[in-house]
């Protein structure tokens, strides 16, 4: 898994081992991203279950202001902090160690771009994209990856939607 495009193309990032972390292919990444290129400039990024942090580390090399990881694994979350150093993108990212919903809850950023990429078969994903408006201000995106074809959500609109192997890619714009 590495860095496709932008200041840290190229550099190699790690996952964390013996967990059940699903890396987001790099053919996957790249058309998301070109996707998401018109949103991407100075954005305020939240990766809600954030694994590796690879799809927020991918939106900051590509010129996101900001980008909140949020995720319940602390290995997880080692794994993104040293991801962060090694791609030298730390000083635009802080890490939260959290529960979704408490992060939501209780956060006052008003996040421009979402990537969620929760775990499969646990149908958390309609819970956080119920939260998410509290969170977003108009026109945000979101990314939801899911291995089924997802539904619409009050509040947003699908703009687009791709299947890759086994998994959906929906991308969702605040109306």
């Amino acid at each position: 898994m590495r860095v496709i495009s932008g200041e840290a193309k190229g550099r190699k990032l790690i996952t964390p081992c013996g967990l059940d972390v699903r890396p987001t292919l790099d053919r996957v990444k790249e058309s998301v991203f070109s996707s998401l290129y018109p949103y991407l400039k100075d954005a305020n990024v939240l990766d809600l279950f954030s694994g590796s942090g690879s799809l927020g580390i991918e939106a900051l090399s590509r010129g996101a202001k900001h980008c909140d990881f949020v995720d319940m694994s602390k290995a997880s979350l080692d794994a993104t902090r040293k991801n962060l150093e090694l791609t030298k993108l730390n000083d635009r990212a802080s890490i939260f160690l959290s529960d979704f919903k408490a992060h939501l809850n209780k956060t006052k950023e008003k996040y421009t771009l979402v990537f969620l990429d929760p775990p499969y078969s646990k149908g958390i994903e309609d819970i956080a994209m119920e939260l998410l408006p509290g969170v977003t201000g108009e026109d945000a995106v979101a990314m939801l990856e899911t291995e089924y074809q997802p539904t619409d959500y009050h509040n947003f609109e699908m703009i687009r939607q791709a299947k890759y192997g086994r998994v959906y890619i929906t991308l969702y714009k605040r109306i």
